[in-house]
């Protein structure tokens, strides 16, 4: 059996080096755990292409220890700091195989225990047209392309950044020439599709790359038995952590009553994003909060975001508003029932209500 462990834009980098390179290191214990007999990176191993000089020898000395085969696609951001045009791979980043400068593919045969199969590495390209591409006829029971770009068909939207309309990539040509399984790279969510006897499949980004990548994170192992259709299973990486975000509300005197929630709910794997918003009498009072939290927090990474919270005074400023406060004070502050209502919150839902209908006739 053939069995492989696919997975694509870990970028590696030295501003996230001890993190990113504990991943590596967990995706190589994986696939000797998984008993791989290959791994497949398809595609920004490597953030910028200053960090393959920077970081070459710890890499290999971390996939040495996989005893099978590295096959490896350069994907767009190991070009980021070269000239346009240029090869990004001049280094020698054995033990992985990939393709070298000229070559608009690599071919690698296997045959491992009565089952053979053809991986055909594509390094990355804009401008490449697969339709041009004139494959032999299919003489094993398995085909595999390594590729890096977008795939239409299972990225809707092309935007808002232009990475994700890079490098458009048609199956159509790789499903007439019999292949079972492209193993894809270059979007950071996980998404498969099937058409016809051809297995598409990007297995996200291992690790927390950017903000917004939410659940685990993930890599793909491949089983290609005797009979049969490539067999996908996935396996959670736990020291990538996850992108977590909080989104919570201050109360008037700037206090955050969710605020102390959050550690429970974290790991110290997370990168955490905490989103604040509301009315408040004085933004710097939640501000200096988040300060002390931030300190105390266990996670990777934590950014918090006050952009949503409005000053009252602010809001006051408005006629109506500064009648309705005068008036709704005056009545707190001779109110005689024991009932309390919440008076902040009747204040945050008369300004919001103001504010809404300010300027309407």
């Amino acid at each position: 059996m053939i069995r492989f462990l696919h997975t694509a834009d870990l970028h590696l980098s030295q501003k996230e080096k001890e993190y990113s390179l504990s991943v590596l290191q967990e995706i190589v214990s994986a696939a000797r755990e998984e008993e791989c007999t290959h791994i497949l990176f398809c595609g920004d191993l490597f953030d910028r292409n200053n960090d393959i000089a920077a970081l070459k020898e710890d890499v290999k000395t971390i996939l040495k220890k996989f005893p099978g085969k590295i096959l490896y696609i350069p994907g767009n951001h190991e070009e980021l700091g070269l000239p346009e045009g240029t090869y990004p791979i001049s280094a020698d980043l054995s033990p992985m195989s990939y393709p070298q400068k000229g070559e608009s593919y690599k071919l690698w045969t296997e045959e491992i225990g009565g089952v053979d199969a053809e991986f055909f590495g594509f390094p990355f390209n804009r401008n490449l047209d697969y339709s041009n591409i004139q494959f032999n006829e299919k003489k094993v029971q398995y085909r595999i392309a390594l590729l890096h770009g977008t795939e239409t068909k299972l990225v809707e939207y092309l935007g808002p950044s232009p990475e994700e309309a890079d490098s458009i990539l048609d199956s159509k040509p790789f499903l007439e020439a019999k292949f079972d399984y492209l193993a894809l790279g270059h979007i950071h969510s996980e998404r498969s599709e099937r058409s016809a006897s051809l297995l598409k499949a990007y297995p996200g980004s291992p690790r927390v790359v950017s903000s917004g990548e939410f659940g685990p994170r993930t890599v793909n192992i491949v089983s290609l038995g005797k009979n049969g259709a490539p067999v996908v299973a996935k396996r959670i990486l736990s020291s990538a952590g996850e992108y977590k975000e909080f989104s919570l509300s201050a109360t008037l005197t700037g206090e955050v009553p969710d605020l102390s929630k959050i550690q429970a709910l974290v790991s110290e794997k997370d990168s955490v994003r905490i989103k604040v918003g509301g009315i408040v009498e004085d933004e710097h009072t939640v501000v200096e909060i988040l300060e002390r939290f931030s300190k105390t927090l266990v996670c990777r990474k934590i950014e918090t975001k006050t952009n949503d919270l409005r000053t009252s005074s602010a809001l006051i400023d408005n006629p109506v508003a500064k009648i309705f406060y005068e008036k709704l004070m005056f009545k707190k502050e001779h109110w005689n029932s024991p009932d309390v209502p919440d008076w902040n919150e009747i204040l945050v839902l008369g300004l919001e209500q103001i504010e809404e209908n300010a300027g309407k006739n």
